[in-house]
């Protein structure tokens, strides 16, 4: 493949490597039959009209009839086990069959299935007419489930079920002519990096559920899988792509969150489209099957119309607060109760890792509506020891924050390091004035002043320090922050905000696989006491991560959200998460407040 998607795995933030896209118009999926059914599977037939079928009982194959993917007449009832059933009943045991899959090519329909103890088989109709009967091929394969068929461009019909199984069938579609061999797809690496599991791992398509498609000379090999993204029990779409059949194939990348098993087709209008059935609790259909529009963005990416939401929650509907890009966001408010927001810039390059040495801030009565406020510090004209350490500073995840009458903000650079500076008008403008540097390595620095006054600096994956009074460094060695069970909160973008009395640690963490697939989470974990001991960590805001939570006018908790990996519903844009919260047996218990 020469796609650069394919050969380089990109930066997650990167807008045309995303999975999910934003469109403000989008609206949510919705399922297209109120019937639970899964491993949901259409193909259109020669009559324009769309056929649907997928697990129901176990025992029944059905299929339901539309004209548009909207109304849906049935279900005619195909084949039943008990009433058909010959070798079927002996080798399914008493868990029957599964996944049953609908073709039309070669002028029929054809039924593909996996018996629930193993094996696959294979129905045509004798009619071609979807209403049968039905002929019973017999079992085609003595392994796997979830079969399918897959018809090549020279009228060659190919086996393909599992994790990603594959073989050339007879002319009549009886058996296989070869054996079948598995596709294999290339691990994910990074130069330098080799030893990270995120990029030595999935050397298969995933689980189960293959299914193959062709489009401008590229085969598209699909399997669902687990990922544990968002700490949940989502089992979500993959693909990789090759020229040839039987590969190399690319790496394997996240098509259809949530997704699990699906097939493809085209609609009248030549439109591409996925049958699946929702998979995990964040599936706004779960159970119940669905169609959503798929494009190819560019060769060998596949992915979800922008103009559909998938992922139900507080999250999964957010928009972004403003339209100016920004990484690592934060909010706090100021002595007047304005709201004031600063993160890591793209300025003045255009690009958040190349010399972006500006420092910005935002300010907003409403949380709704934000102007800039100004420009407070640029490396390139008021740096002083951060220009002699890197030849080209790249300024990180400034944190803003009002104490002793004025304002002073954290920083971190690119390579290791923090520093500080405060404002000598008491304005947020400033001017400011460099207080230096605060640690030799580490990123990601934040100040917490508890009610008793005292002021504290937090960085890195939950690291701490209490301030002098005179804020010119630390007042006692550096202790770093563990939940009870070992864990840290998180490994980068510590914070600590207090609320109803407790104190609350929060980080961010990759979730799933690290910058490839997996979701840059915000994690936390609560402490009656600043030191702890504090609870093991949860998941606080679905890619989150690097979000920093504070406590609005009415004294709401929220969190600041930009949008960093590929599921996210935005990318570097500044959101905002409202929070609800409440107390159970482990303490406070924060998640997205959803409508």
């Amino acid at each position: 493949m020469k796609s650069d998607f394919l050969m380089q795995p990109p930066h997650p933030e990167t807008e045309w490597s995303a999975c999910t896209g934003y469109s403000e118009s989008a609206l949510p999926i919705e399922r297209i039959l109120d019937i639970l059914l899964s491993d949901a599977s259409i193909c259109k037939g020669p009559d324009h009209r769309y056929y649907l079928t997928g697990t129901t009982d176990g025992l029944n194959i059905q299929v339901w009839t539309s004209s548009d993917l909207t109304s849906w007449s049935g279900p005619t009832n195909i084949w039943s086990l008990e009433q058909h059933g010959t070798w079927q009943k002996a080798s399914s045991g008493s868990k029957g069959i599964c996944a049953p899959e609908i073709h039309y090519m070669k002028g029929t329909f054809w039924i593909t299935y996996g018996l629930s103890e193993g094996g696959t088989g294979l129905f045509q109709s004798l009619s071609a007419s979807v209403q049968g009967p039905f002929r019973d091929m017999g079992k085609i394969t003595n392994d796997g489930q979830d079969a399918s068929l897959f018809e090549d461009d020279d009228g060659a019909v190919y086996w393909v079920y599992g994790n990603g199984n594959i073989a050339r069938m007879t002319e009549d579609l009886t058996g296989l002519v070869e054996l079948p061999r598995m596709v294999e797809v290339q691990p994910w690496k990074v130069a330098g990096r080799e030893d990270h599991p995120s990029f030595s791992q999935h050397l298969q398509v995933g689980s189960y559920g293959a299914f193959l498609y062709k489009r401008d000379g590229y085969y598209y090999m699909f399997c669902a899988d687990a990922l544990a993204r968002m700490g949940s029990d989502a089992v979500d779409t993959f693909v990789a792509v090759s020229e040839s059949i039987y590969g190399p194939y690319s790496r394997r990348y996240l098509a259809l969150p949530h997704g699990g098993q699906i097939s493809l087709f085209t609609d009248i209008d030549n439109q591409l489209y996925a049958s699946f059935s929702g998979c995990g609790s964040y599936s706004l259909v779960e159970h119940y099957p669905s169609v959503v529009q798929m494009s190819v963005v560019r060769s060998g990416l596949i992915r979800p119309s922008e103009d559909i939401l998938l992922e139900k929650g507080g999250v999964g509907t957010l928009k972004p607060i403003a339209d100016f890009p920004i990484r690592d966001p934060h909010i706090s408010r100021g002595p007047d109760g304005i709201y004031y927001l600063t993160g890591t810039s793209d300025k003045p390059h255009h690009n958040f890792w190349d010399r972006n040495n500006q420092l910005h801030v935002w300010s907003s009565t409403d949380l709704k509506e934000w102007k800039h406020v100004a420009k407070v510090w640029d490396l390139s004209e008021n740096g002083t020891w951060e220009n002699n350490i890197y030849e080209n500073p790249c300024l990180w995840a400034p944190e803003m924050i009002y104490l002793y009458d004025t304002f002073w903000i954290t920083y971190s650079l690119q390579g290791g390091g923090t520093g500080m500076i405060k404002s000598i008008s008491g304005l947020a403008e400033g001017p400011y004035i460099d207080m230096g540097r605060m640690t030799n390595t580490d990123i990601d620095s934040s100040l917490f002043q508890d009610e008793d006054g005292q002021v504290y600096f937090v960085w890195q994956d939950g690291k701490i320090a209490r301030m002098k009074s005179n804020m010119t460094g630390f007042a006692e060695d550096p202790r770093k922050l563990l939940c009870t069970d070992g864990q840290r909160v998180g490994y980068e973008g510590a914070f600590i905000v207090k609320y109803k009395g407790e104190y609350i640690l929060g980080a961010a963490e990759w979730n799933g696989d690290k910058r490839v697939d997996g979701t840059y989470d915000l994690m936390y974990a609560v402490a009656d006491e600043l030191y702890g001991p504090y609870t093991p960590r949860r998941l606080a805001v679905p890619h989150g991560g690097h979000g920093t939570m504070f406590i609005d006018h009415d004294g709401r908790l929220m969190s600041t959200f930009f949008g960093n990996d590929r599921t996210a519903p935005f990318r570097t844009r500044p959101g905002i998460v409202v929070l609800h919260v409440e107390e159970d047996e482990a303490g406070l218990c924060i998640e997205p407040y959803c409508e």
